[in-house]
């Protein structure tokens, strides 16, 4: 029976696009499996849009449906009325930190959703919130990496903390609670060094980059590049990530995974599963208030305290097991071949 992966895949690069790449690439090497890519349906391509349709339609297929937002709800709606026979052979990646709340809040969505052969979702706390609802075919597929090739070691923290902020340049993102918290730690004559990687938002490009001008400990170096740059050897230059989102559709972001890769503890906001991810004082700081005075406070304590900091490097490189790729795998080969 053919089976087609249907997602989003890159470029560009992005959460959604990263996952499916790896997802994909893996399977391939287990099992025969197409290709569907959604960013050229997006584009109204005739050839893709046909290939779409006649996936969902026609009969003895096994779908892997990637797709986040309104085409995760349109592909599964479109399954449970015109081809139940293939929605309950298929598989949904659920995407993001909002889907699991859309589909436990909405009977119609829920009543589709149960058809599906499973419906892997990235924290404990997106599957109680489906379980609760009454569904039974929910498991647990992480925001996984794979295991690096490198063998990664960190140097000993210097004395200067080397921070890095590593995501979208906004407010949304948190990168002014950054800014204003490296204000406060220079008045108290805190050594450290800022980085920023990420593109930036327009609406908040004038403003971001005049407060990195007055700040001469924090630089700004542009849009990290996969490509031609290896993203776990400039993991390994710093000491702490700084990760206070404000963003509500938060899930499990890639680069909490990819920090705990090479022993890089992260100091994160209280948001949505944050909390799930980093487990406070043991890899990490979940911040009590999202706020840059309380920012600061946990800088300045892992300045003064080595320590800890050392102790929650060696705790995030021994939790990132649970997100390597190999440890899920199998499970999901297994439920496409059976």
């Amino acid at each position: 029976m053919k089976k087609i992966y249907i997602g989003s895949f890159p470029p560009p690069y992005g959460g959604v696009t990263i996952k499916n790449k790896m997802l994909y690439d893996n399977l391939s090497k287990y099992i025969l499996i197409e290709k569907l890519n959604l960013g050229s349906v997006k584009n109204f391509k005739f050839k893709s849009v046909k290939d779409l349709l006649m996936s969902i339609m026609l009969p003895n297929k096994i779908l892997i449906i990637g797709a986040s937002g309104k085409y995760r709800k349109l592909l599964t709606r479109i399954l449970f009325y015109f081809n139940k026979k293939t929605l309950k052979r298929s598989l949904l990646i659920v995407m993001g930190g909002v889907a699991s709340k859309e589909i436990a809040s909405n009977p119609k969505y829920l009543k589709w959703a149960s058809e599906y052969k499973q419906i892997y979702v990235e924290t404990e706390g997106m599957k109680y919130e489906l379980t609760q609802q009454g569904l039974n075919n929910i498991s647990i597929f992480p925001n996984c990496r794979e295991k690096p090739s490198e063998v990664l070691f960190r140097e000993n923290v210097k004395s200067d903390l080397k921070l890095l902020f590593f995501s979208q340049i906004s407010t949304e993102k948190g990168a002014d609670i950054v800014l204003d918290a490296a204000k406060k730690l220079n008045k108290e004559n805190i050594p450290f060094e800022i980085d920023f990687y990420g593109h930036i938002e327009p609406n908040y490009r004038e403003q971001f980059l005049s407060n990195v001008n007055l700040l001469p400990n924090v630089q700004y170096h542009g849009v990290f590049q996969p490509e031609t740059e290896n993203l776990y050897t400039k993991l390994q230059e710093y000491d702490l990530l700084l990760f206070p989102s404000k963003w509500k559709a938060e899930g499990v972001p890639g680069i909490l995974v990819e920090a705990k890769m090479v022993a890089l503890p992260a100091i994160v906001s209280d948001l949505n599963y944050n909390a799930e991810i980093i487990e406070h004082k043991l890899d990490g700081i979940v911040l009590k208030e999202n706020t840059p005075f309380q920012l600061a406070t946990s800088i300045y304590e892992l300045h003064m305290d080595r320590n800890l900091l050392k102790k929650m490097s060696s705790m995030a490189l021994y939790s990132s097991k649970k997100y390597l790729l190999d440890n899920y795998l199998f499970d999901i080969i297994s439920k496409i071949t059976k």
